[in-house]
């Protein structure tokens, strides 16, 4: 009998692994590198990825949403909004336009930080849980001890 106290509560085996420690095993980042010469003169290839077992990819983490997308779209509207307000030759000052537009953009940036935001603060109960969920090899099933 091994030394884990963590069973199987259906099969009470223990061949058992946390969901997490599976995930970060299976999954590998790839980086090669290949020179060589040509007619033109040296040539160096280079490549990136990523490999995944077909175990790690089905037990990954809840997903999240990036933050990043909407923080640009709401600069950039308020870069265009600014550019609007500052021409003095036109009515008031403001090149509509441009204001409409740069207020337009900026708003729809905070609208999806916000919801982008949310979605990210459900998943991070449903992330602790996976956090805390281990998986038997022998039968699939999933617990939590």
């Amino acid at each position: 009998m091994s030394n884990n106290a963590i069973c199987c509560p259906h099969c009470q085996g223990q061949n058992v692994q946390l969901l997490s420690v599976i995930h970060a095993a299976g999954t590998t980042r790839i980086q090669a590198t290949h020179q060589t010469n040509s007619s033109y003169g040296p040539v160096t290839i280079e490549t990136t990825g990523r490999h995944q077992t077909d175990l790690a990819a089905s037990v990954g983490p809840p997903p999240g949403k990036r933050l990043l997308g909407p923080v640009i779209m709401t600069g950039v509207g308020i870069i265009i909004l600014y550019d609007g307000l500052k021409l003095i030759n036109t009515y008031w000052g403001v090149d509509w336009t441009r204001f409409f537009i740069g207020a337009t953009l900026a708003t729809i940036g905070v609208i999806g930080f916000v919801r982008h935001w949310k979605f990210n603060v459900a998943q991070y109960d449903k992330l602790e849980e996976w956090r805390r969920t281990w998986l038997c090899h022998a039968c699939a099933t999933r617990f939590q001890p």
